[in-house]
């Protein structure tokens, strides 16, 4: 079998690649922002692929979920006014 015999993934198969490796990156803690500039998304980028990533409902909950830590952090860290 040679290269030439490799048949391409489908542009549903990569965008099914790439929501996964961003859900697994985000979820350890990563921005999500970090994460679509990461080279592996990048290579298997297609028009639209950005849209359908940040529209997946699993995205959403896992960067929402982060934002809402973040903002919990930073209400935290806030001096309190006696």
């Amino acid at each position: 079998m040679s290269a030439d015999d490799v048949i391409p993934p489908s542009p549903q198969h990569r965008d099914e690649e790439v929501l996964r490796h961003v859900l697994a990156q985000v979820r350890t803690g990563r921005s999500l922002d970090d994460v679509l500039q990461d080279p592996y998304v990048e290579e298997r980028r297609e028009p639209g692929t950005h849209d359908k990533v940040l529209d997946h409902p699993e995205v959403a909950e896992v960067v929402g979920a982060e934002i809402i830590a973040q903002m919990r952090q930073m209400l935290a860290d806030e001096p309190r006014d006696a």
